[in-house]
């Protein structure tokens, strides 16, 4: 067999990444171009796939390792965009909300960053939401920054907060798994729940949150006093440096104003 030229290791590069829509990582790629033609130089193979994936714009590394087309990235990211926006928008109906009225998850993002704020767990914090990150993970609702002030004689390094809000009673496990992702790129997360939220939910999100070091903040459904109240302190973690860097980029590129006023 001949050994295959520059063009067609990239071009089987290519072909691959069509096929795997979810993403395939680096050695596996390797492999399966390596595999019919193992007259091939492994380390020809290796070459002309780092040169193809440092200057294609249309290739995108989703994870330490692991690459995808930008176009199965963005539809994933659509898809869960719009997950968490039609659960954002969701109207509160008047008989969960009590003689308050509607009201919509929305409603709170604004104090509960304020609340951060005064309650000293962020310097600064602004409610995000929306697609604004994009990514299959989703956008927190509320991300914050803790930095040291101009007094303080210890110098520490900036930390990140996020915050998943729900105020649909009957959807504390979806918070719990998005505010468990946000870690990746958070020193701390916190999952923010109604006050009516059934005694057996609300147990095991006392359980998980400890366990997982996610912080735990029940609210009323009041918008104009919500009362946050917190139940389970969120522990400081380590987030990834990858994770934090592609959230930085991708909030560069999409509210390049609030990351300055952030970071």
């Amino acid at each position: 067999m001949a050994k295959l030229n520059r063009k067609q290791i990239q071009d089987r590069a290519r072909q691959i990444l069509e096929v795997e829509s979810g993403g395939i990582r680096w050695g596996e790629i390797l492999k399966r171009v390596h595999g019919p033609d193992p007259e091939t130089p492994p380390n020809s193979i290796h070459g002309a796939i780092q040169v193809l994936f440092q200057s294609s714009d249309d290739i995108v590394k989703v994870a330490r390792g692991t690459y995808q087309l930008a176009k199965y990235v963005d539809a994933d990211a659509a898809d869960a965009v719009a997950a968490d926006e039609a659960i954002a928008t969701v109207p509160i109906s008047k008989a969960t909300a009590g003689a308050i009225g509607t009201l919509t998850e929305q409603d709170f993002y604004a104090s509960f960053a304020e609340w951060l704020v005064e309650n000293d767990e962020a310097t600064v914090a602004e409610p995000l939401g929306g697609s604004s990150l994009g990514g299959k993970w989703g956008t927190p609702d509320v991300l914050g920054v803790m930095k040291p002030r101009a007094q303080d004689i210890f110098r520490f390094e900036p930390q990140i907060i996020a915050a998943e809000i729900k105020a649909t009673p009957s959807q504390p496990v979806v918070a719990f798994g998005q505010a468990v992702a946000y870690r990746l790129f958070s020193h701390k997360s916190y999952i923010v729940v109604p006050r009516t939220t059934s005694s057996d939910d609300m147990s095991r999100l006392k359980s998980l949150c400890s366990i997982h070091g996610v912080g735990l903040v029940t609210f009323l459904l009041d918008k104009d006093a919500p009362d946050y109240l917190v139940i389970i302190l969120p522990a400081l973690a380590s987030p990834d440096m990858f994770y934090v860097n592609t959230m930085l980029e991708r909030l560069k590129s999409s509210e390049p104003k609030l990351l300055n006023k952030l970071f």
